[in-house]
């Protein structure tokens, strides 16, 4: 008997290992999805969409991830059979209408397919359980045709309907024409993590306001918990100096995927170990407006990324300015005494903007949302950013703005729009934002 078990041990603990070896090897790149465990990628990928750029194959030998674009290609097409929803066809902002792709300058995505087929849709992964410890995330697409700076389009990522800032910077940095396609690697902020545990991811690309005839497609999109170091690696060096003096800004945070450096006495940095393909580095200082700068990084050659910094300003002007390239603006001269929501005498002027902002436009509603760094609890941090804009919108009915323009939201911790380790990135991220209520 004793024999019997010991034997029938070994039996079971083979095939535990058989199984293991077989989820840890990889899909191949012809399957639509993918979840590989303990596989020489990361700890967990999982990936939905197969690689095969939109239907039209690779070149001989072309691997996607080495960081090269691919050929440019033809339009329309119509989506495989098969292909998961969200990927391998044409999409368009929501917001666009038959009329503005007949009336409007737009790419030619757009000018060619039919509005009925090309309405948005999320791609949905599996990720099932995750890792006990969790380091480090990334997400990886494979995009195709975004060209926000041309077309001044605004597009926004969510997560199961929550907003990435960092995401949404990233991909409307992106100018991408032929059409041709790229690999871009993002990193994803802890304090999006608990987005994943639903098990269910659904990532949607969209631009709800700007009615741009912008057409954009996506081949796969994949995410990598704990991954090792990229097959193909590569360097960005580069400069971070004030754009009016020209002097180096020493210390500036500067980072790009899951890369992070700090500019020198000269302002000049490097960063090691990125990961081919189109990231998009950032750097901040305390005062600035962020930088933000897309990199094409083909494996084997390295990256430069110069910034020019710009002092940040909270003018009404500015204000507008940042909403219309953005969507929406930061402010932080708005100040409070730690754990208070008691505006401090020194936010007159940013108060003062942001009615004379409001006042010129007669008729707007608006948002005004709390934002704070991740010192302290979850439920804190939401009570006190709550609290602080509502302290916002009390100054402004006060100052003759009717209530029921003013929308007041505390987001708390949840939408970082830097990196919470460092203090540049939680200066940041202690911010309230303004925009146009829809």
């Amino acid at each position: 008997m004793r024999w019997t078990k010991i034997r029938f041990a070994s039996v079971v603990l083979a095939l535990v290992g058989q199984l293991m070896a077989q989820t840890a090897k990889p899909a191949p790149w012809s399957a639509t999805s993918e979840r590989t465990v303990g596989g020489p990628e990361a700890d967990l990928v999982v990936r939905t969409g197969d690689i095969n750029n939109l239907g039209f194959g690779w070149p001989q030998g072309f691997d996607p991830f080495s960081g090269q674009s691919t050929p440019s290609h033809g339009y329309p097409w119509k989506p495989p059979a098969g292909a998961p929803a969200g990927t391998d066809r044409i999409m368009l902002g929501s917001a666009v209408t038959p009329q503005d792709v007949s009336s409007r300058p737009g790419d030619g995505y757009a000018g060619s397919t039919k509005r009925a087929d090309t309405m948005p849709q999320p791609v949905t992964l599996v990720v099932g359980n995750l890792p006990t410890k969790i380091d480090a995330v990334v997400v990886q697409m494979f995009l195709d045709d975004f060209q926000a700076p041309v077309w001044h389009s605004r597009f926004q990522v969510s997560l199961n309907g929550t907003r990435v800032p960092s995401f949404e910077e990233a991909v409307n940095a992106l100018q991408q024409t032929g059409p041709i396609g790229k690999l871009v690697t993002l990193k994803l902020l802890p304090e999006y993590w608990p987005l994943l545990r639903s098990g269910d991811v659904k990532l949607l690309i969209d631009d709800p306001t700007t009615h741009a005839p912008d057409g954009y497609a996506i081949d796969f999109v994949r995410i990598l918990v704990n991954p090792r170091p990229f097959k193909y690696a590569v360097s960005i060096t580069g400069s971070v100096v004030d754009a009016d003096t020209h002097s180096p800004i020493a210390g500036a945070s500067v980072s790009a995927a899951l890369v992070k450096g700090v500019a020198d006495r000269l302002g000049h940095y490097t960063l090691s170990g990125v990961p081919a393909g189109l990231v998009v580095a950032n750097a901040s200082a305390a005062g600035y407006d962020d930088g933000v700068m897309p990199v094409d990084l083909a494996a084997g050659k390295g990256g430069t990324a110069n910034f020019e910094l710009h002092k940040h300003q909270e003018k009404a002007a500015d204000l507008e300015r940042a909403i219309a390239t953005r969507g929406s603006a930061a402010i932080y001269g708005l100040h409070f005494d730690t754990a208070s929501a008691t505006l401090r005498p020194d936010s007159a002027a940013a108060l003062q903007a942001i009615l004379t902002l409001i006042n010129s436009k007669p008729g707007s509603r608006w948002i005004i949302a709390g934002h704070t760094d991740n010192q302290g609890t979850a439920a804190l941090n939401q009570k006190l950013s709550e609290a602080r804009a509502a302290s916002v919108v009390t100054w402004l009915t006060g100052h003759g703005v009717a209530a029921n323009r003013l929308v007041p939201q505390g987001i708390g911790m949840k939408q970082p729009i830097a990196d919470n380790s460092t203090e540049s990135g939680r200066a940041l991220n202690r911010r309230v934002e303004i925009a146009p209520a829809l």
